[in-house]
């Protein structure tokens, strides 16, 4: 994350970082018990370290017989 306004090399996206986030999903790791809301797109991932957080699946609704 960076401040509002930021600019320079130090924002550029570190390699294999660059798949990008989606808006209105939801990135989670299980082990750590963290999930975050992406508010605004951007080109750079989500990561904690040197992992990246995976998209979370959404839940399968229970059948309507």
């Amino acid at each position: 994350m960076a401040e509002m306004g930021k600019t320079g090399d130090r924002l550029a996206v570190a390699e294999g970082f660059a798949e990008g986030t989606l808006m209105g999903k939801r990135f989670a790791d299980d082990d750590l018990g963290l999930e975050v809301l992406c508010t605004k797109p951007g080109v750079g991932s989500l990561s904690v370290g040197d992992a990246l957080l995976p998209v979370k699946g959404a839940k399968p609704l229970p059948s309507s017989d």
